[in-house]
């Protein structure tokens, strides 16, 4: 479920980047994109938690800063944290079964067909007399918490990423001529 997003004309924010250096530029990237996805975040929790009933969903969803190696792009990820300890307590708790993580999201939104691995393929068991023999393949229906949430922030988290990469940069250039010059008055 990962959303990658491209954007291109941003030469002359790229070359200001490029100025500040690799790692100030790498945190400062990092710390915008944090900024951008939390809209995202918050409208997935909210789709999340009208859709599974439980809350556990919901409460597993997290922004997450992935470390790269110098001279690559940095990476923010809106995702369901598996292990979140809370998520899990609940979803044991609402459902009376001990899961190991928080690993259903992508199937309430895409859909997903219930079945067992020892029939060799994805069919359901029938509990009848007959011993519960595999009688036919049963889907499940999506429920789109996720897709949603992508959908309705990415033309404005394209626009408010623009504003706060420009503002950022606008910040740590006002801050190095001033630590530069300290007699110097800068404008604001």
């Amino acid at each position: 479920m990962d959303v990658t997003v491209e954007i291109k004309g941003l030469q002359e924010l790229e070359a200001r980047l490029q100025e500040i250096g690799a790692l100030a530029g790498q945190k400062l990237l990092r710390r915008v994109l944090r900024r951008v996805a939390k809209p995202m975040a918050a409208r997935a929790k909210s789709n999340a938690q009208a859709v599974a009933r439980s809350g556990a969903l919901a409460r597993s969803i997290a922004i997450q800063s992935r470390r790269e190696k110098p001279g690559q792009a940095a990476r923010v990820v809106v995702t369901s944290k598996a292990r979140d300890r809370t998520a899990l307590y609940l979803h044991n708790s609402a459902y009376g079964r001990q899961r190991k993580g928080i690993f259903y999201g992508w199937m309430l939104d895409q859909g997903h067909r219930v079945g067992t691995r020892g029939t060799g393929s994805l069919r359901r068991l029938d509990r009848r007399s007959d011993g519960g023999r595999a009688t036919g393949l049963q889907s499940v229906a999506p429920r789109p918490w996720w897709t949603p949430a992508v959908n309705a922030s990415q033309g404005p988290a394209i626009s408010a990423f623009i504003a706060e990469l420009r503002q950022a940069i606008d910040r740590v250039e006002r801050r190095r001529a001033r630590t530069a010059n300290p007699d110097a008055v800068v404008p604001v």
